[in-house]
């Protein structure tokens, strides 16, 4: 895409072929505001804002009943929370526009530019913004090495998902989990996908107590390629890799998908095709199928989600600590005045994950795990 000034020969108002060139702009708008409407649902549903370096994470924790003797007292229970710190990187980024003083008047022989086409800077301005708010949180999801983040010449570590790199892991109903080995970042152990790959991803993600019991939604995200292997399973059928599935797939209403004669659906019947915006294809077991086009193709993710931008999310986004300095901010430029005019467009975040257990990341793979190249971080 061309970079620099606007000046007053991109000024256009009618295509060779005639047509409109403002109608072109507006129809521009409106493929960035649908790609937006894409990526924002996924960021809401995984993730969090904060605006401190650390943050206190509560992690889920349980109590058991004991068994009751004719007159012994049982032990009374003490609320003692497991709390956890996380830290959560930030850094500046910025853009700029900029035209030429006869690119807004005119130069005499035709007019300067229209609304339309200043809008569609602006409207790419925040695509682009939305692409970075979208990519940075897939990135703190799909890298599996923990970074580190200096702030006033301390380093701080900021966390991956559980990785096997010996943190400490809260036990949960009893349950303990050795950190130097346990990780949600998983190889399939094959290349075809399986039901028993959907049962193990998500009981990752159960067994540290992120479930419809403590109020989380499971949602396994693929691309369509899984989703289509998925909507084969059936019950006590084999599918991939002679694996028997466990569930029978059920689909999303309006997904022209009939159900068989004779099937009987879960209670609560099929599922809605969408979620909180979110593209629902059908449900295996208690978990909600999501296709969606970013995720890698031979990548899975589970992950809990407690709603929309709620703190029980999986990614945490930090900006900045004062209010006037978060989201897009304009600046003005060096020009100001005749014959250029530009200004800044800035934008302050960083991504890290602060519920470590509440995702887990699988590769369709016979081997170990790999970042997938979209989501890998770069220098």
């Amino acid at each position: 895409m061309a970079k620099g000034y606007q000046n007053a020969q991109d000024v256009l108002t009618r295509t060779r072929d005639g047509q409109d060139l403002n109608a072109i702009w507006d129809a521009f708008a409106a493929i960035l505001e649908t790609f937006n409407a894409q990526r924002q649902p996924l960021v809401d549903l995984l993730s969090f804002n904060v605006t401190d370096v650390i943050e206190d994470i509560v992690e889920a924790g349980g109590e058991r009943f004991e068994e009751a003797t004719e007159f012994g007292l049982p032990k009374a229970i003490r609320p003692r929370p497991i709390v956890t710190q996380r830290a959560f990187p930030f850094k500046w980024y910025d853009t700029r526009q900029g035209y030429t003083f006869q690119y807004l008047a005119g130069d005499g022989n035709t007019q300067g530019a229209t609304s339309q086409q200043l809008d569609s800077v602006l409207q790419m301005v925040m695509e682009a913004d939305n692409r970075l708010l979208f990519e940075q949180v897939m990135k703190a999801l799909f890298n599996s090495a923990n970074r580190t983040t200096t702030v006033t010449n301390t380093p701080y570590t900021v966390t991956a998902l559980y990785n096997a790199d010996s943190m400490f892991i809260p036990p949960y109903n009893g349950v303990t989990f050795n950190p130097a080995t346990h990780t949600h970042y998983v190889g399939s152990g094959a290349v075809l996908l399986d039901s028993t790959d959907l049962d193990n991803l998500a009981a990752l993600l159960t067994e540290h107590g992120y479930d419809t019991g403590n109020g989380y939604t499971t949602l396994i995200l693929v691309n369509k390629t899984e989703a289509d292997v998925i909507k084969t399973f059936r019950r006590g059928v084999v599918n991939n890799n002679a694996v028997t599935a466990v569930y029978d797939f059920i689909p999303a209403t309006g997904t022209g998908f009939l159900l068989p004669i004779g099937w009987e659906v879960a209670a609560g019947g099929q599922p809605g095709n969408q979620f909180a915006g979110m593209n629902v294809v059908g449900t295996y077991g208690p978990y909600l199928i999501v296709e969606h086009g970013t995720i890698p193709s031979g990548y899975l993710v589970a992950a809990a989600s407690a709603g929309r931008s709620t703190s029980l999310n999986v990614v945490g986004i930090r900006q900045h600590s004062q209010a006037s300095l978060q989201g897009v901010i304009l600046k003005p430029g060096n020009n100001n005045a005749y014959p250029l005019i530009d200004s800044m467009f800035i934008r302050g975040l960083g991504t890290g994950v602060g519920r470590r257990g509440a995702a887990a990341v699988m590769q369709l793979t016979a081997g170990a795990y790999a970042v997938p190249a979209a989501y890998a971080w770069t220098a």
